[in-house]
């Protein structure tokens, strides 16, 4: 088929960018009679398919995938799930509500529409989850309560990158002319999306993403005072050197050089955001601290070699269009190798800063820990950190 309908196609459904158990405290008797054990760790994880999953090279489904999947797309090898398993013996309470298309405003407070998983027909044209429609999502911050410990949350790539990434595509296969998808944006044809004409850079969405970051970062620690908060960045999706994309493969489709590059910068501002939001917040007493995983994945992108990569393309599949079939849809996500390394990295983290239980009551650090956090408490209260 032509380029304009395989990028419409990819364009439609790219970068569509909760299981709880409990447990609290218990007691251990002892030569002195019965003694108290510190509370176990409560900890909340959410975010968008970056965090949870999507692609089946992340791991398999979460939910079986018949009729009452909730259509977040959460699969077993994915960050919140693996770090799950690297805290066992720690952990008490785990909410993991991440979802995959969710945005900003779907933590803060919007109810979510999750739309499942794609698949690919013989053309490589993406298809509706045949389960659809799936019941709307509560607001992924009502997870957060007063006791929780430990929150992860990777969010802010749907709020306008992955927007702009489905017109780059659809541009792209209009008009093969370098550059294409910027001309449109400075012609005005994204101004009704939220892309108006004189901002190539996208400053005004990205100044618009670091408030909402702001808010975000406010409200959680308004919710939780004691809660330590690691928000996760996102990895490299698109190479430096965008020579490594071979043109018309499963890897990012139809894409020029000159398009992958403004992408490629566009993501890095989101990043930043997240990153300058972050230490913003820790500044004025919210315990936030940024984890950056872009450095780690240089050289990782989609378009790396399959034995590199930790990023997927288009297509579960490397090579032309349609050689071989599709495969499963990967739609530009995280692979297991991934999640993996996240998780470790989250997890070597909360053991530096989260206080071991101990028998017999809380020890010395968490004692201080808990002072600090009253004292942060009454300075941040429930205003938005700004």
């Amino acid at each position: 088929m032509g380029s304009k309908k395989r990028a419409m196609a990819a364009g439609a459904a790219v970068v569509a960018l909760a299981g709880t158990v409990g447990a609290g405290a218990g007691t251990s008797a002892g030569a002195d009679g019965p003694r108290m054990r510190a509370p176990m760790l409560s900890m909340v994880s959410l975010g968008d398919s970056y965090s949870a999953g999507y692609t089946r090279l992340a791991g398999d489904p979460a939910e079986p995938d018949e009729a009452g999947k909730s259509g977040c797309e959460q699969t077993l090898g994915s960050y919140p799930y693996v770090l799950r398993d690297e805290l066992a013996g720690r952990l008490g309470r785990v909410a993991n509500v991440t979802c995959g298309g969710a945005r900003t405003d779907d933590i803060l407070g919007t109810p979510q529409k999750p739309t499942g998983h794609a698949s690919l027909d013989r053309f490589g044209i993406p298809q509706p989850d045949p389960l659809t429609p799936f019941p709307l999502r509560a607001p992924q911050i009502d997870a957060v309560r007063p006791d929780t410990d430990v929150v992860t949350v990777g969010i802010g790539g749907n709020d306008y990158f992955s927007l702009l990434a489905t017109l780059c595509l659809e541009a792209d296969a209009a008009d093969d002319d370098p550059g294409r998808c910027q001309d449109n944006l400075k012609d005005g044809q994204y101004a009704g999306l939220g892309l108006p004409a004189d901002d190539p850079g996208l400053d005004g969405p990205r100044q618009a993403l670091a408030g909402r970051y702001r808010t975000l970062l406010g409200e959680l620690h308004a919710r939780a005072p004691h809660a330590r908060i690691y928000v996760v960045g996102y990895p490299t999706v698109i190479p430096r050197d965008t020579g490594t994309c071979a043109p018309n493969s499963q890897e990012l489709f139809t894409l020029d050089r000159e398009d992958l590059d403004w992408l490629r910068q566009i993501l890095d501002g989101v990043n930043a955001v997240m990153a300058s939001a972050t230490a913003s917040a820790n500044e004025q007493g919210v315990p936030a601290q940024f984890v950056d995983t872009h450095h780690a994945t240089v050289g990782k992108d989609a378009c790396a070699p399959r034995d590199t990569k930790w990023v997927e393309g288009y297509s579960e599949k490397i090579g032309v269009i349609g050689a071989g079939g599709w495969g499963d849809p990967a739609l530009i996500h995280p692979n297991y190798l991934y999640h993996r390394y996240v998780a470790r990295q989250l997890a070597q983290r909360i053991r530096r800063d989260v206080a071991a239980p101990s028998v017999g009551g809380t020890d010395k650090s968490s004692r201080t820990a808990g002072r600090e956090g009253e004292r942060r408490k009454s300075k941040v209260g429930a205003v938005a950190v700004s």
